[in-house]
């Protein structure tokens, strides 16, 4: 039976008792009145599931099995509850059952603060409160305290208490304090203190604490990591100080030192403005002594992403996101193993704009490369591009009838204008003759095609202009004099002298394209009604170019070099856009591609329903006859096909094939095709073939394993320990390819593989590696094994061979405001270089 009160007190004191959910009971409340000053603005609510008594002496209420009071923003829960109206007080405990276990413990609720606790005694007048046994939760942590006092500006004092991250009533390790005051949404002070691992004290003493209790960013010292490499010495790392500068801004200066004189410096800064953009900045220098011999690496990386929120501007997007700096800083970078793996680092800032009810669009972009492997660096600075998507100028604004075959017609339209600069060693970046080698031009591109359908066929016919605007050219000429190389003397030499002035250079072809689908099924016998259906689409086009070779255009020039020999030259051969072709083009292209399906009956499925297995996804063969050419008409064969096994397998192929023999003698092509010389259809040049899945318990459970059955029907008396289904991933990656151009072959083979393994749901071993073929070894190979200890974890990585090979051993107390209770123990990949 649930009973319910109010008490409210102004210039008389009025309690009612009402005895809810009793129909028979018409009047069973008692009026007590008492002229008094005023000290209660609210009133005082409450109830309780098993009984309620009001006692006239000293004016209490006694609530007995789930008891509730409410005052203002103030909420009290526990078993036994007594009420003092004349004092303004609450004194709360639990109650122990049969067993001896106490239940309905007092719980305690004022605005965002909470907890439990063994007894609580509390003034609604003043707010002031002594509690036994408490638990409450105090940002990322907990704090329990065997007395303690609430004031009435909300801190609590304590006396014998322990803080923890550990969410048990008993925790794993806690922080044992020997008194503490704690202010709301600020800090924690503390007296004394030792730490205490699974009820053992540590001998780790702390004359006095601070912890931080607030929710809201806050200036602070970021304790660094330390430890000791054999080659560098002992370190301190990753320590420095944190800025909140504000809500939208903050900045982060971290720092790290050897004793054996490497030391570098870390800036990062986040920003963030709701609903416009977000971005970060990283800059790092690194001075970096790896041993005795090896000289010092100065080596330095700069890092910025920035994004623009979708809803800020609709019609424009900014956005970057730049990784530059040392070209061997990867190498050298003691924490990222995804930046060692990496060869390449890129780099992008763009800007897109689009006008609104018309074709019109642009962009503006900043983009540069960075090669690691032999250290060059590519950029683009800037690029942009100016686009009108495709209209259709001819079709009319009010369709009337059947639409004519010009109304097909569409012309579209871009301009690209790129100022680059290609292949220039990172150490020559910043030399002024460097910037002096940019290539630079503007191209406009004017497409115009259509199509029309002619029954079982569609013909698309289309022109395409382009005109490249340069501002500068080249003209070579044979050197005859004596000339001083270095310490050589060398006598003739090709010149090439680059001549300024704009240039207007066009250029334009022609090409018409049939297309159509053959479709061819084939039923098998049987009572499974299997079916194959074989897709083939065949495409033939034809396109021609005039030859802009000739003396007409300007496009190309002659000289004579040191043979006597006439060399045709282009004078925009090193041009941004190239150069229009030289002789005349006319080619018929052929394209066939092939799609190949199987319709089989579901065995799983009993309404003789059926599914489609594809064997066959993609696979394509083209080439092209040139008609206009004096030799060599035919191009290479092409042919690239893609399917997937068993739903599961993922396949791809590609590949080159020239038709034509090639000269070893004089080192190259003839005009002779293959088959004459060697009997050969063609001589394959380049093949790569692919080969990779992924797959994971539940996904092999669902493909080779019948339906299930209804999880209600199963019993639920199973054996945990015969129980073998375990989750794990597993994914491997298997590439080969052949290239040979000449004479001699290349092969290149690998296979990748990776998978991770859940024994518990608290043990995770993980394996990456993979295999080269070619070389016989194995590639980065890593094993991580991982133990979750409800609010600890632990981490062994081990890269038990090559350039990296390292171990690390990790154990950490998973709260961030605890971070750096942790032991380590490591093995640097920098002991690996020898003194």
């Amino acid at each position: 039976m649930n009973f319910q009160g109010i008490a409210q007190e102004k210039d008389s004191t009025n309690i009612s008792l009402l005895q809810a959910n009793d129909s028979i009971a018409k009047d069973t409340s008692v009026q007590i009145t008492k002229k008094r000053k005023s000290v209660i603005n609210a009133p005082i609510e409450y109830n309780a599931q098993d009984s309620m008594i009001f006692s006239m002496i000293g004016h209490k209420v006694y609530l007995y099995g789930s008891g509730e009071v409410h005052f203002q923003e103030i909420t009290l829960k526990a078993d036994y509850i007594e009420i003092n109206l004349d004092s303004n007080t609450v004194y709360a405990y639990g109650i122990a059952d049969s067993i001896g276990k106490v239940r309905g413990k007092p719980f305690f609720k004022q605005g965002k603060e909470e907890f439990t606790s063994d007894t609580l005694t509390f003034n609604y007048k003043s707010h002031k409160g002594l509690i036994k046994g408490v638990i409450t939760e105090e940002g990322e942590g907990f704090l329990h305290g065997k007395i303690t006092k609430q004031q009435a500006n909300g801190e609590i004092h304590l006396k014998g208490g322990k803080y923890t991250t550990c969410n048990l009533e008993h925790p794993h390790f806690y922080i044992a304090l020997s008194k503490a005051i704690v202010i709301p949404d600020d800090k924690i002070v503390t007296g004394p203190a030792y730490l205490v691992v699974a009820g053992v004290p540590i001998p780790f003493f702390l004359p006095f604490g601070f912890f931080p209790n607030t929710t809201s960013r806050a200036s602070g010292v970021i304790i660094p990591d330390y430890g000791e490499e054999k080659n560098r010495g002992f370190y301190l790392r990753r320590g420095g100080y944190y800025f909140a500068i504000g809500e939208h801004l903050d900045f982060k200066v971290l720092g790290e030192y050897y004793t054996k004189g490497s030391w570098g410096l870390q800036f990062n800064s986040k920003y963030k403005k709701r609903y416009k953009f977000n971005g970060n900045l990283s800059a790092n220098y690194k001075y970096t002594i790896v041993n005795d011999v090896t000289p010092p690496k100065k080596l330095f990386n700069f890092k910025w992403t920035h994004q623009q929120d979708p809803k800020a501007k609709p019609n424009s997007n900014f956005s970057a996101n730049v990784n530059f700096g040392s070209t061997q800083y990867h190498r050298y970078d003691n924490i990222s193993t995804q930046n060692y793996l990496s060869n390449t680092k890129q780099s992008s800032i763009s800007y897109r704009k689009n006008w609104p009810n018309s074709p019109f669009n642009m962009s503006a972009n900043f983009r540069h490369s960075q090669n690691s492997i032999d250290s060059t660096i590519n950029l683009t600075l800037p690029e942009m591009t100016f686009t009108m998507n495709r209209i259709f100028p001819f079709k009319r604004k009010e369709a009337i009838g059947k639409q004519k075959w010009y109304e097909k017609i569409g012309i579209s339209y871009s301009s690209n204008m790129r100022n680059s600069l290609k292949n220039i060693k990172d150490t020559a970046l910043f030399d002024p003759a460097t910037w002096k080698k940019f290539e630079n031009g503007i191209q406009n591109s004017v497409p115009i095609s259509t199509s029309i359908n002619l029954k079982y066929f569609t013909l698309s016919p289309s022109v395409n202009y382009k005109e490249r605007w340069y501002f500068h050219s080249i003209q070579k000429y044979y050197d005859r004099d004596v000339y001083i190389n270095g310490n050589d003397t060398l006598q003739g030499r090709i010149v090439i002298d680059t001549i300024p002035g704009f240039n207007r250079v066009y250029d334009y072809s022609t090409s018409a394209s049939l297309t159509t689908k053959l479709y061819g099924f084939y039923q098998f016998l049987g009572k499974n009604k299997t079916a194959v259906r074989h897709v083939v689409t065949p495409s033939v086009s034809i396109s021609y170019r005039p030859d802009f070779g000739e003396p007409k255009w300007g496009y190309y020039k002659d000289y004579i070099d040191e043979k006597d020999d006439t060399i045709r030259y282009s004078i925009y051969e090193k041009a941004i856009f190239g150069t229009p072709g030289s002789g005349r083009s006319g080619s018929l292209n052929f394209r066939i591609g092939n799609n190949l399906e199987m319709k089989v009956k579901n065995k799983r499925d009993t309404t003789n329903t059926f599914k489609k297995i594809k064997l066959i996804e993609g696979f394509t063969i083209s080439s092209s006859y040139n008609m206009l050419a004096d030799s060599l008409n035919w191009s290479a064969i092409s042919f690239n096909g893609r399917t997937k096994l068993f739903n599961l397998i993922n396949i791809t192929t590609n590949g080159r094939m020239d038709p034509y023999a090639y000269d070893s003698l004089n080192s190259t092509v003839i005009n002779k095709f293959e088959y004459t010389t060697s009997g050969k259809l063609a001589r394959l040049t380049s093949a790569s073939l692919s080969a990779g899945f992924s797959i994971n318990s539940k996904k092999l459970k669902k493909l080779f394993s019948p339906e299930e059955e209804d999880q209600d029907n199963k019993s639920e008396d199973i054996d945990p320990f015969s129980d073998f289904s375990l989750p794990w991933n597993f994914r491997i990656d298997y590439s080969l390819r052949y290239t040979k151009p000449r004479l001699e072959a290349k092969i290149t083979q690998a296979l990748r593989f990776s998978g991770d393994v859940s024994l518990t749901n608290k043990w995770k071993i993980g394996v990456s590696s993979g295999y080269d073929f070619i070389v016989r070894e194995f590639t980065y190979t890593s094993i991580n094994i991982a133990r979750d200890l409800h609010c600890w974890q632990a981490r062994f990585t081990w890269i038990p061979f090559g350039f990296r090979q390292q171990y690390t051993f990790t154990i950490n107390a998973k709260a961030s405001l605890l971070q750096d209770l942790k032991y380590n123990k490591k093995k640097s990949w920098y002991d690996n270089f020898l003194n």
